[in-house]
């Protein structure tokens, strides 16, 4: 143990014992500033407050003090009266005083004022450690604000100074993620995996970036290292288990999604997910009996509107409005009843009490890619053409590897005829798809438009969009 360590240890035993006896504590505000830190690494930030407070009355004018009191306010999120309390502290280029005050600006939405005092702090001649902690500190506050670029940018100028800085790893790879940059996030990610192979997090982070940037191959990979490091956690088990599903292996998917559900019984997530892979693999029966095993564990909530819809995909449809109308009223305001419904209006080709139903789920659910992709087609079955590509615009735009999305826009816009709108939704086409594009519109499947260039292509395209816009002006 060193000096430092016998100085605190000593200190807190004096502090304790005075405290038990009820007397009058008195210390030096070093002392005082030592303790607070001391309780408040140990997590008890109501002593450390207690004991600024009390060392504030001691020694009213200390800067350290006076500093941990502005600190304890900016962590209790009291920007603004931390903002009014530093204007009692005299300011001598501090980079702590500083970084407080740009972190309360920021957060009261006053980036002006933030910038200019980054600007005047950065234009001191500053010791490299504190040049350092300075820029790193920052990174790590626009990160919180959520502002990604300006906490890339000295992030970055950090790992000049010291590329090794685990945190700011950590830091760089969330600000590119948040920023939707996953190869970036990758990157940092894999460096951070260098400087230690064995982290479990490191290989559960890399494993959830390549499963959303669809490398689903190298998903699995990462999740296997994170699984040999902790075998037992259900979680990373049910990531796999979705990579799997992603990339195209559903039996292995549900191998993993049954091995998740005897570990996690209670786990309603690994019932829809396997749900979903059996109704996938067209395996009704087994559908029947896993609605059956949650009714029993999870209680009859959405059994019957889940019978219902295994009954939807046996083109059962009598079956299936039979448990419709058997719906408890306490579960008609969700979700999974009003798809249901829309469903049923579908089929039976109401299409105004389908879109209605369907409306009410996008009001359950929020940017719900099925909900979107049924309005679509509700909207194309009415004639509103414009309608249907706003949803199918909505869906690409959340979704773009949602099946058939581009393709029907893409129809939609040709049917409606607009050059401009045509052109853009072209533009996100690979010279592939608008070879097999040609072909559907050409009505000649055996061209494969080998010698087309991507330009004469589009040209066509456009050629038969036109002859389409005056072929409906004729026929009206």
């Amino acid at each position: 143990m060193d000096d430092n360590e016998l100085d605190i240890t000593s200190l807190i035993e004096k502090y304790e014992h005075m405290r038990v006896l009820g007397r009058k504590i008195y210390f030096d505000a070093d002392e005082f500033a030592m303790l607070a830190e001391y309780y408040n690494a140990e997590g008890d930030n109501e002593e450390a407050e207690e004991l600024i407070n009390e060392g504030l009355k001691m020694h009213p004018g200390s800067p350290e003090l006076m500093l941990m009191k502005a600190k304890m306010l900016v962590y209790s999120e009291k920007y603004q009266d931390a903002l009014d309390y530093m204007e009692r502290i005299s300011d001598e280029g501090e980079v702590d005083l500083a970084l407080l005050k740009i972190e309360s600006l920021l957060h009261r939405g006053n980036q002006t004022a933030a910038d200019q005092l980054i600007n005047t702090t950065l234009k001191q001649e500053l010791p490299i450690d504190d040049l350092y902690f300075f820029i790193t500190e920052l990174g790590y506050i626009f990160n919180d604000v959520d502002l990604f670029d300006r906490a890339i940018s000295f992030l970055e100028e950090s790992m000049k100074i010291n590329d090794s800085n685990s945190d700011v790893i950590v830091d760089l790879a969330y600000a590119y993620e948040m920023k939707g940059d996953l190869d970036k996030a990758i990157e940092y990610n894999n460096r951070l995996l260098d400087i230690d192979p064995y982290s479990y997090d490191g290989w559960v982070n890399i494993g959830k970036l390549y499963s959303m940037n669809e490398q689903h191959d190298k998903a699995i990979d990462a999740f296997d290292f994170a699984l040999t490091i902790n075998d037992e956690d259900v979680a990373i088990l049910k990531m796999k288990a979705l990579s799997l599903y992603l990339n195209d292996n559903v039996e292995g998917a549900i191998a993993l999604f049954e091995e998740c559900l005897e570990k996690s019984p209670g786990d309603e997530a690994v019932y829809d997910s396997l749900l979903e892979a059996y109704g996938s693999m067209e395996q009704y029966d087994k559908m029947m009996e896993l609605i059956d095993k949650r009714e029993k564990i999870l209680g009859s909530e959405g059994a019957l509107a889940k019978r219902a819809f295994v009954y939807i995909n046996k083109d059962e449809y009598d079956r299936a409005r039979e448990l419709f109308s058997q719906i408890p009223e306490s579960e008609k305001e969700t979700f999974d009843y009003f798809m249901l419904e829309g469903e049923l209006a579908f089929h039976e080709e109401d299409f105004v009490g389908a879109e209605a139903a369907y409306m009410k789920a996008a009001l359950a659910s929020e940017g719900n890619e099925d909900v979107l992709d049924r309005l679509a087609n509700i909207s194309v079955a009415q004639g509103k053409f414009e309608q249907a590509a706003g949803y199918l615009e909505e869906l690409l735009e959340i979704a773009p590897d949602f099946p058939t999305v581009k393709s029907r826009l893409a129809f939609i816009r040709f049917e409606i005829g607009s050059k401009e709108p045509f052109d853009q939704i072209m533009e996100q086409f690979s010279d592939q798809e608008l070879k097999d594009l040609l072909n559907l519109i050409t009505g000649n499947d055996n061209n494969d438009f080998s010698d087309y260039t991507r330009e004469r292509m589009l040209t066509r395209l456009n050629e038969a969009r036109e002859n389409r816009v005056l072929f409906k002006n004729i026929k009206y």
